[in-house]
């Protein structure tokens, strides 16, 4: 859940930086403007050295000891108001949408995204990330301008429950994850090494080694999968999976053995997967050819994007000290 929460404030980022003009969502965390100066929205460097904390940095100011506590990440207090007024928005948010939680997981799932966001933070101030009030600012008035008025935007921030002092928190945090995530997807290229590659899919390993057979003797990969394959959507396309980069195909499998056959008509061997309900189904991967610098797509870019930065945030929650105080349920 922490990565779907996140998701939410990545989206909401994406909007008022496009300076979108569509009516301000309910109960999703606003966050900061990319209309500040140049040389104030310079990427970060981000280090492999390990996260120390300056003495001044940009993360909130921590509370007096006698506030109760949620967690502490990296002895850094999270108060458990805060992640009160974050689950009564969470709960509003299911509530409009006209769900109902099944159990408390949720809890759980809202402290993970206080947690991270808190770790973001961190990473942050420790690069040498800085937010200024007239950054801060001209975020705010973003948001009132989407709003369409003073008016608007305060009946906004009453309707989601949010403070003043909140919502520029949050604003200020969306400015932080703007440069954070840009610093740490630099590197993502724009162009890579795709395939171009045929697939059929079935539940049936006698079927597949005798669709291998009539393959080997000459028989046509792309009417065999418009006959067979399990994946009518791409099997009435004779199973054209189109170009794609390592690291973007749902199926592992299938991506490894397209990447690893090497000439042209070339057949993979029968393949065998687990589906999602752990029955065992069985692939055959044609190559139709190989582009060694192809540029992605925005799909394709999408997801290494995402990929680069979940490793980043992989790697912090996996050197963090956390302590969780407050009582919730253990969540998935």
């Amino acid at each position: 859940m922490k990565r779907t929460i996140l998701l939410f404030l990545l989206l909401s980022l994406l909007l008022v930086a496009c300076g979108e003009e569509d009516p301000l969502p309910t109960a999703v965390s606003p966050v900061g403007s990319n209309e500040q100066a140049d040389d104030a929205l310079a990427p970060p460097v981000v280090s492999d050295d390990p996260i120390v904390l300056p003495t001044e940095t940009a993360v909130p100011i921590t509370p007096t000891p006698d506030i109760p506590l949620a967690a502490r990440v990296n002895s850094e207090p999270l108060p458990l108001a805060v992640f009160e007024a974050e689950l009564v928005r969470y709960e509003q948010a299911v509530a409009e949408l006209g769900s109902v939680a099944e159990d408390d997981s949720y809890k759980t799932e809202v402290l993970n995204a206080l947690i991270e966001q808190l770790l973001i933070r961190q990473a942050a101030a420790a690069q040498g990330v800085v937010i200024t009030d007239e950054m801060v600012n001209q975020a705010m008035d973003a948001l009132q301008n989407r709003a369409g008025s003073a008016e608007n935007f305060a009946a906004w921030l009453e309707a989601n429950q949010y403070t003043e002092e909140e919502i520029r928190n949050e604003a200020a945090y969306g400015l932080i994850l703007e440069q954070m995530v840009t610093a740490v997807t630099a590197d993502v290229p724009l162009a890579v090494e795709q395939v171009h590659a045929r697939y059929l899919q079935v539940d049936d390993l006698n079927l597949a080694n005798t669709l291998l057979a009539q393959l080997q003797s000459g028989s046509e990969f792309a009417s065999l999968a418009q006959i067979h394959s399990l994946d009518r959507v791409t099997g009435e396309n004779g199973g054209d999976l189109g170009f794609f980069a390592t690291g973007t195909l749902l199926v592992p499998e299938v991506e490894a053995a397209a990447f690893a056959l090497t000439e042209p008509g070339s057949v993979s061997p029968v393949i065998t997967a687990v589906n999602a309900e752990g029955t065992p189904i069985y692939y055959l991967v044609q190559l139709i050819e190989r582009d060694p610098q192809r540029l992605l797509d925005a799909g394709a870019r999408a997801v290494l994007l995402q990929e680069a930065f979940e490793t980043w945030l992989d790697g912090l929650w996996q050197a963090a000290t956390i302590e969780r105080i407050v009582e919730v349920s253990s969540g998935s």
